[in-house]
């Protein structure tokens, strides 16, 4: 087994990782003057339709590995 991956390879940032995802039935509110409406509660009904295969750096935004390979290796369980 691989060793976990704890940070970032090109940066070395500890920050985390993220996976981009295409979501449905997302709502933004923007009010009558065209400012920022409340959206604390815009994800509560969000469907995932699909998700991306890489998960990139929290700090630099670059690649590290596949969704796949991140979750093998770091042992998380998925749906």
């Amino acid at each position: 087994m691989k060793k976990q991956i704890d940070k970032c390879p090109h940066c070395g940032s500890n920050w985390g990782v993220y996976v981009k995802m295409d979501l449905i039935n997302v709502p933004r509110n923007i009010n009558f003057d065209g400012s920022q409406g409340y959206n604390g509660e815009m994800y509560d009904n969000a469907e995932k339709i699909k998700e991306k295969s890489n998960v990139y750096c929290q700090e630099c935004g670059k690649v590290i590995c596949r969704w796949e390979t991140f979750c093998k290796i770091n042992g998380i369980v998925t749906f």
